[in-house]
């Protein structure tokens, strides 16, 4: 009797999809000496250092640019712990104040003008003195961000000369407004960068504008401060998908909340310009109560690699999570972001600490290591997007092999069935005697397709992965985020913070979480 054949452990296989939308030194280090790999020593101080070169500072103060390359294993891997947490890189001191040119360039008219490094186009004829006064405010915020110890050179988009900005009327920017935000009670949008056109527009209510006959002209004594919080986001415009929101808008409030006058930033004064701020804006005077602490910014991305690792290995057994790829660009309210007022204010509250209080040796320094570490991890993502275009055109192949397989692996189930049933009919004439010239044949049994080969996903995008999906905007955050820190504990953020801020006559008050007493009673207050 023969036997029939069945098909039990192979099914059809599911194509891969992926979606991809996606200079003084820091604290001043001691003295060490370092060891080339000929033997060579060198008894000086860590200025600066990345991935290909370090430079060091002698006591007399001579500086020597060495390949990280020519220094022993043990001096390579001090670095590279320095450079994890943000401590090898050379920052440029807090400058007391910024200033833009007192005399501007302004070209064109009479709706389309350019500055230095802004191009202004207005839905109707405006004074040049509007843009001039208008321009100051722009020219001065870009000043500000580049002369700040953030290690970075701020610039318009790639491919473009100049930002762009658009003045309009308020009923044509409040349409645009709320089809792109949504209206939100008792707050007034005064102004709105979209990211995606790289434009920022501001409706000329916010810029204090008066009509002077036929033309707009502007009040040298407006109010710019939520001018110079959206201009912020416009210089900043490159780094805004890979930074936590509270961090960008708690740059642009801290910006803002600087002395400002005629294009020139205080920052020698900018205790003072805080303390008027919480007042002015916030209606708080010697304590904040309710302010978010500021370990929990850091908490959800500051997480063990074994902590990702086993949020990673969940998915063993299914392959990797690639329909679910996020992007490297900003989700909505990403980091739980919900533009609530005391939002801007905490952020605004740390971010000051982290530029003014925590290295008060070096203000502006966590900040400074902070985004160069940001821009140091974008060119990693770039390696990632490469890898994965790389991957896309491999998972297209893959896919078609896929449906090819399936395809076959149909047609082989009906030979599988045609087959059986051809062995039930063999069999049964067997038993009923019937001579073998006149038994159905069988035929071969036939031959199972052959599967496509397994996909292999690039070792960039294994590493990307952050708790089963590929997550460019947390590979960036989670790598770095602790060169704020520069090393410290965590777990002493909180109070270092609070202690800090009481020693300039800020009161600091952690957001308090309600918990409900168990058998009935009244509910506890705990502060978080």
């Amino acid at each position: 009797m023969i036997r029939s054949f069945y098909v039990f452990r192979r099914s059809c296989l599911a194509a891969v999809g992926v979606v991809l939308a996606v200079g003084a030194s820091l604290s001043a280090e001691e003295l060490r000496t370092w060891t080339s790999v000929d033997g060579k020593q060198l008894t000086a101080s860590l200025v600066h250092a990345d991935s290909t070169n370090v430079i060091f500072k002698m006591k007399g103060g001579r500086e020597a640019k060495v390949p990280l390359s020519r220094l022993v294993e043990e001096d390579r891997a001090l670095i590279a712990e320095r450079l994890k947490v943000g401590k090898a890189f050379e920052i440029q001191p807090m400058p007391d104040e910024t200033q833009a040119p007192r005399e501007l360039d302004v070209e064109g008219g009479p709706r389309i003008f350019q500055t230095p490094h802004f191009q202004f186009e207005t839905d109707q004829d405006v004074l040049r003195g509007f843009i001039a006064e208008a321009a100051r405010v722009y020219e001065g915020t870009y000043h500000a961000l580049n002369g700040l110890p953030l290690g970075l050179k701020f610039g318009p988009p790639e491919g473009d000369t100049h930002f762009r900005g658009r003045f309009m009327n308020d009923s044509e920017f409040s349409a645009i407004a709320n089809e792109t935000m949504g209206t939100r009670p008792g707050q007034r949008v005064v102004g709105l960068y979209l990211g995606k056109e790289k434009e920022l527009l501001v409706p000329y209510s916010s810029l204090g504008a008066v009509r002077k006959g036929t033309r707009l002209s502007l009040r040298k004594s407006s109010d710019t401060s939520t001018l110079i919080h959206e201009i912020v986001h416009q210089v900043m415009h490159e780094w805004l998908p890979v930074i936590p929101t509270w961090f960008s808008e708690g740059m642009a409030e801290y910006i803002s909340a600087v002395p400002y006058q005629n294009g020139r930033f205080e920052f020698s004064n900018a205790e003072r310009g805080l303390k008027e701020t919480l007042e002015e804006q916030h209606r708080i005077t010697g304590s904040v109560d309710g302010v978010k602490r500021p370990s929990e910014y850091f908490e959800p991305y500051l997480v063990s690699d074994a902590k990702w690792k086993a949020e990673d290995e969940k998915e063993e057994g299914t392959g990797p999570d690639l329909s679910s790829v996020v992007p490297a660009g900003r989700p909505a309210d990403p980091d739980g972001w919900t533009g609530r007022v005391s939002e801007y204010r905490d952020s605004m509250l740390t971010v000051y600490f982290f530029m003014h209080l925590y290295d008060q040796r070096n203000p502006g320094a966590p900040v400074g290591a902070y985004l160069r570490m940001v821009d140091s991890s974008l060119g990693d993502t770039a390696k990632v997007r490469e890898a994965m275009d790389q991957f896309e055109e491999k998972r297209l192949a893959y896919n078609a092999d896929v449906e090819r397989f399936n395809a076959e692996l149909r047609a082989f189930q009906k030979e599988v069935d045609a087959y059986n049933e051809r062995v039930r009919m063999h069999n049964q004439q067997i038993e009923e005697g019937l001579p073998k010239e006149e038994r159905v044949v069988v035929g071969e049994i036939p031959t199972e397709p052959e599967p496509p080969k397994d996909l292999i996903v690039p070792e960039a995008m294994e590493a990307a992965r952050v708790g089963g999906v590929i997550n460019l905007s947390a590979m960036v955050k989670r790598a770095s985020l602790p060169g704020m820190l520069q090393g410290r504990d965590l777990s002493r953020l909180d109070d270092e913070m609070r202690e800090a801020y009481g020693k300039i006559g800020i009161e600091i008050r952690y957001e308090q979480v309600v918990f409900p007493l168990v058998n009935g009673g009244d509910k506890a207050k705990i502060e978080k």
